[in-house]
């Protein structure tokens, strides 16, 4: 027999596995952001460039994965088109940089649109428009909630036994 209190997260597992399902097909149903598509194919084929340089303060983030310290550097750049100074932030995956300026792509028609790698960002974008991933992991979510909905009916179902006092001696 289940307690109150089972039966409680089983249905709070149930929300997060339902929500997990909708999101991952709501991802799968969006694919890649074709704005952000056009954006960096636009200043892929402009070559619409600017050397940046690069805040002095910086975040180190650390996380784990498998147990193994990956550490990221995140910094903040600044940069001048027709007199006009822009901002952006860019993340180094491997060691801190050995030079304070970074070469930037930015979108002609909207400077603040700006970044060190649009062909890395163009491409995840597209990959979403041809990728089954999400779609797979919604299959997923949603199978694991069609079960746990099952075996929590089965458990509100059952009728709580009675108790049997033992005779005293």
């Amino acid at each position: 027999m289940t307690s109150l209190k089972d039966k409680i997260g089983g249905i709070i597992i149930l929300i997060v596995a339902i929500a997990c399902c909708k999101q991952c097909t709501s991802e799968y149903i969006k694919g890649g952001d074709n704005k952000a598509i056009s954006n960096y194919e636009k200043m892929i084929f402009d070559k619409s460039t600017a050397v940046a340089e690069l805040y002095p303060e910086y975040k180190e983030v650390t996380v784990k994965i498998a147990h193994v310290p990956i550490k990221t550097y995140e910094f903040r750049y600044h940069f001048e088109v027709d007199g006009n100074k822009y901002e952006g932030e860019h993340t180094f995956s491997t060691d801190l940089p050995k030079s304070n300026t970074l070469k930037i792509y930015y979108l002609k028609d909207d400077p603040n649109f700006n970044l060190q790698d649009p062909q890395a960002k163009l491409d995840l974008e597209k990959e979403k428009n041809t990728s089954n991933s999400s779609l797979y992991w919604a299959i997923g979510w949603g199978v694991f909630a069609l079960l746990l909905l099952l075996g929590l009916i089965d458990e509100f179902k059952k009728k709580p036994e009675p108790e049997i006092a033992e005779p005293a001696e």
